[in-house]
């Protein structure tokens, strides 16, 4: 199996696969909270979805973008090491806020 990811190629291939099959995921569950959020018309329900959205799917989806598109704009270090975790971090603090709220609000 070493063998197989030795190229760099496919160890982006493989990393790409996977991060694509978690934002699949990611969306397929968000898609039911929505569903939950339209069948009954909760606020809960709302805010649920958009924390897993916020939690799960934009980290992903803009961690592939800033990835790709990084090298072409000419992104220094400083922007993969500092400036790109804060806006991850922030997306995630974000969405456990909605979580935590659609757990706590009053129906």
């Amino acid at each position: 199996m070493a063998g197989v990811l030795s190229s760099p190629g496919t160890r982006h291939l493989v990393l790409l696969a996977v991060t694509v099959l978690a934002v699949a995921l990611s969306l397929a569950i968000v898609h039911q909270a929505y569903r939950g959020y339209r069948r009954h018309a909760s606020r809960t329900m709302a805010y649920l979805a958009v924390g897993l959205f916020l939690l799960t799917v934009v980290p992903y989806t803009l961690a592939v973008l800033v990835s790709a598109l990084g090298p072409q704009l000419g992104f220094r270090t400083v922007v993969y090491t500092f400036y790109w975790p804060i806006v991850s971090q922030a997306f995630s603090i974000t969405g456990l806020g909605c979580i935590l709220y659609s757990l706590y609000m009053r129906r």
